[in-house]
């Protein structure tokens, strides 16, 4: 029977992927399928990503909205970081997670089927690609565990956890030795889901092309090499399918800021968390989110924004609360759900090319990257666009698809080759991974939004889901 080892590299761009700077990645996609119109979800943040990757689901399904955001119920007082796993637990009140559909996890166990997870990213990421692990007593490790059974069996059998860098080179490639050493021999999951952490801290502390970030993009190509290396010596190796993802793209953040300081010198009330002197609760991101005390101000911070030279177009949960035509809605992009903010900002960015010749760069808000460093989360084409390849077992060999893809027909695909359904789930199975004639070309339409942008999108049929390209000036 086919099983699966999936490896995501956070936050890689697919113009990245080649012979010279990740030859193992190269070959395995001159291997198998390539998905040459592969996309994230929006916003295209990694705590977003990975529940859209593992339940199928946009954000508007799952219902994780942000990496960082604003929940009353939860925490009126401040923002809720995602990475932390007490954020997490805190926005599930109570419940295994706040997640609001089935994970890969959840869907292969009544099947007798298992899913492993090792992750060199956040514990908050982790515990959200596998809420149900202690449950089902599933294996799932991640470099910032400690304290559980499943640290000290790790630490048992390869030794101590090395410390977080930037880049995190160490980690990720102690994360490959605990996939390759420990879990795969040991627990012999169906599934297995290798999260590494680089390029993505390194793109964001160290710039895109920096050497130090070209290091860490390779010492990651080298794991998966190895991972390649150990399915090819298996004696069912021709029954061990390879799926390779990015969760996002990156571009090269120029301009660096603070929107709820300029809100407040522009006079709102800008905070964060809805204390008595706050009307404004501005939550940092390529994409930030604002939640209002009162929907009656938000024409106020529409007309402001609109005189910004910085500012993209607006988002709105509900349009209705601005006039006609000042925004565009969340859910035209799946990303409206009951926890999205009543506004959502973003940065009109650039498609000019980087020092290092990398096309893309945009304004952004984050307190703790760096100017030049990398930056994802909103609607660019460089922030958009993900890698995806699908190489043995019954996916073809040598393909390029131009078939539609986002991070919620990941998994679908996977079920499908696994045998089995994926009810529930917005994705559909990627058929251009198993038959040609299953590859059709996407349609491609722009789409008006305020401030004389707009947004380039494609769709599998006429009258389809939108899979977001890029944003740009009309």
């Amino acid at each position: 029977m086919t099983r699966c080892i999936m490896v995501a590299l956070d936050g890689l761009r697919p113009d990245m992927v080649d012979a010279a700077r990740t030859p193992h990645l190269a070959a395995l996609a001159a291997a198998g399928t390539r998905f040459a119109n592969a996309r994230s979800v929006f916003p295209s943040e990694t705590r977003v990503a990975t529940p859209s990757l593992i339940t199928g689901c946009r954000p508007g399904g799952h219902g994780m909205v942000a990496n960082t955001l604003f929940d009353a119920a939860a925490a009126p007082d401040r923002l809720l970081r995602t990475k932390l796993v007490e954020d997490v637990l805190a926005m599930a009140a109570g419940a295994e997670s706040p997640l609001q559909r089935p994970s890969l996890a959840e869907r292969l166990a009544p099947a007798g089927m298992s899913f492993a997870l090792v992750s060199a990213g956040t514990a908050g990421a982790a515990r959200l690609l596998h809420p149900a692990a202690g449950r089902l007593g599933a294996f799932r490790w991640n470099v910032e565990d400690e304290g559980s059974e499943t640290a000290e069996e790790v630490r048992a059998a390869l030794g101590p956890t090395p410390p977080h860098g930037a880049p995190n080179t160490a980690r990720v490639e102690f994360a490959g030795r605990v996939l390759l050493e420990h879990v795969l021999p040991r627990h012999a999951p169906d599934v297995a889901l290798l999260w590494l952490s680089e390029p993505d801290v390194a793109f964001h502390w160290c710039g895109l092309g920096a050497p130090e970030t070209l290091a860490a993009l390779r010492a990651a190509d080298e794991v998966l090499g190895r991972i390649v290396a150990w399915r090819d010596a298996q004696p069912d190796a021709a029954e061990i399918a390879v799926i390779v993802l990015s969760d996002h793209g990156h571009v090269t953040g120029r301009g660096k800021m603070c929107l709820r300081s300029e809100l407040q010198r522009a006079g709102f009330r800008a905070g964060t968390g809805m204390a008595p002197d706050v009307d404004v609760v501005v939550a940092p991101a390529a994409a930030p989110g604002l939640w209002l005390r009162d929907v009656a101000l938000a024409p106020q911070i529409a007309a402001f924004l609109a005189t910004q030279p910085w500012a993209g177009p607006l988002l709105a949960r509900d349009p209705a609360i601005l006039p006609e035509g000042s925004a565009f809605p969340l859910a035209a992009l799946g990303s409206a759900h009951a926890r999205s903010a009543d506004l959502v900002a973003t940065f009109a960015g650039s498609e000019a090319a980087d020092e290092w010749g990398l096309a893309g760069t945009a304004p952004f808000d984050a307190p703790d990257v760096p100017d030049g460093g990398g930056m994802h989360g909103g609607l660019h084409r460089a922030e958009l666009a993900t890698v995806l390849v699908m190489q043995g077992g019954p996916f073809r060999g040598g393909a390029v698809a131009q078939e539609a893809a986002d991070l919620t027909d990941i998994v679908p695909t996977l079920l499908h080759m696994l045998g089995l359904g994926t009810e529930g789930m917005e994705g559909a199975p990627l058929m251009a991974a198993f038959d040609n004639a299953g590859d059709a070309p996407p349609l491609h339409e722009t789409i008006g939004m305020p401030g004389g942008f707009v947004l380039e999108a494609m769709r599998k049929a006429s009258g389809g889901r939108i899979y977001p390209t890029g944003m740009r000036r009309a």
